[in-house]
């Protein structure tokens, strides 16, 4: 009897659930971002890779430093999640 393959995850969507996972954590370890997590790091260097990936298939010249550019991952995090909202409301003076 044959055993149906499971379908795989697209990058997109390890991308999208590597970033909720590191947004989720991030609290629990005070003093670190979301991106600084192993999760929120997995997810950029899958991303970087997968956009490496995309434009070599598409015919992008010289592959191969395209290819080093992602393995090197010197590229900074990125920010996860919705920024923080730095507006304050103002309060009328007590006179």
């Amino acid at each position: 009897m044959a055993h149906a393959t499971p379908q795989r995850y697209s990058p997109d969507i390890l991308i999208e659930q590597l970033r909720e996972a590191a947004e989720e954590i991030a609290p629990e370890l005070q003093g670190v971002r979301a991106e600084e997590t192993l999760e929120g790091e997995a997810a950029q260097m899958m991303e970087e890779m997968a956009d490496a990936l995309k434009r070599i298939a598409n015919g992008a010249p010289r592959p191969q430093d395209l290819a080093r550019a992602a393995l090197e991952a010197r590229a900074p995090l990125k920010p996860i999640g919705a920024p923080k909202n730095t507006v304050v409301k103002l309060h009328r003076p007590r006179r």
